[in-house]
């Protein structure tokens, strides 16, 4: 049997996926304040190589990371 009430690990457990899910959405500001730094690379790089498929490409990437 374990040493602490069930209500104790429970609350616990609680404590931690709500830590966990603040570092969650930090990450994921990061990721979207990254994301229009990134565009405007990709675009630089589309004019760069003239290459329509690789700013098609890039763009549904970082949409999907959005």
């Amino acid at each position: 049997m374990p040493d602490r009430p069930v209500e104790e690990i429970r609350l616990e457990i609680a404590a931690e996926r709500q830590g966990l899910a603040g570092d969650l959405d930090a990450l994921h500001d990061g990721v979207r304040s990254f994301v229009p730094v990134a565009l405007v690379g990709l675009i630089a790089a589309a004019l760069v190589f003239r290459d329509k498929r690789v700013l098609t490409s890039g763009v549904k990437l970082l949409l999907k990371v959005l």
